[in-house]
């Protein structure tokens, strides 16, 4: 479904004294596509979150994905497309809440924060079926984990940057300039294998760290780069010896 046409709002519920980070997940649709949004979900596992609304913890599916890059840029995905990646403002104190449970509720629908109040309307809404939701398994970095992973982007493409055709370098600098570093790191490395490019090893064991730790780049992403770097060669391998 990807991210475009959806907004994602960090909010508290609280209910029977107990607090419930949640990301809502507002989807923008054409009139009368509405339930189609919702069967899809559906269709992936996503179920009625009324438990959470009535004070029970979890809900009753686990198929999301939820990674920050720095306390505020927000990836949610579940196993068959990204649901939604940009920045979300949480409220004080939600990130080391969501932090210290190790999981989010995450609640989805169409045009759902419309309407003056929208937050009290949310368990009204998942009883007319009007809502679905999930639970997200978190991952958050550290408040310089932009920072870092930029560093990481940048050297490596300083790396691999003599060797590199002119049309690989646009590509992956403009990916740069759109702030999608993850983007710039999968673009550079798919070059250098389908140009047959020597990695240095060092630069291939940075990355290889950075595919596989589960923080750094989304499910997708990674997958993509653990396939791309079987194809490197390095100084030390060629072909790169399997992941």
């Amino acid at each position: 479904m990807g991210d475009s046409g959806v907004d994602a709002i960090a909010i508290y519920y609280a209910a029977n004294q107990r607090i419930t980070p949640i990301v809502a997940l507002d989807y923008s649709v054409e009139p009368g596509t509405q339930q189609p949004l919702l069967r899809k979900l559906a269709g992936r596992g996503w179920r009625d979150p009324s438990p959470v609304f009535d004070g029970v913890d979890g809900l009753t599916s686990a198929v999301l994905s939820l990674r920050s890059v720095d306390g505020r840029t927000l990836l949610i995905e579940d196993d068959t497309d990204v649901l939604f990646e940009g920045v979300v403002v949480p409220p004080h104190g939600w990130i080391d809440h969501v932090r210290a449970l190790g999981a989010v509720g995450v609640v989805a629908g169409a045009g759902i924060t419309s309407t003056p109040d929208w937050e009290r309307q949310l368990p009204r809404l998942a009883r007319e079926k009007e809502l679905l939701g999930s639970v997200a398994t978190v991952t958050l970095t550290n408040a310089f984990g932009r920072e870092d992973f930029n560093a990481f982007a940048y050297e490596v493409i300083s790396a691999l940057r003599p060797a590199l055709p002119p049309a690989a370098l646009h590509d992956t600098g403009f990916a740069l300039e759109d702030d999608r570093p993850q983007r710039a790191v999968v673009e550079v490395v798919a070059s250098a294998a389908r140009h047959r490019v020597v990695v240095p090893a060092r630069i291939f064991d940075m990355l290889h760290r950075r595919a596989t730790d589960r923080t750094s780049f989304g499910w997708r992403d990674s997958r993509t780069l653990k396939r791309l770097l079987r194809k490197v060669r390095t100084d030390e391998r060629a072909p790169a010896a399997e992941l």
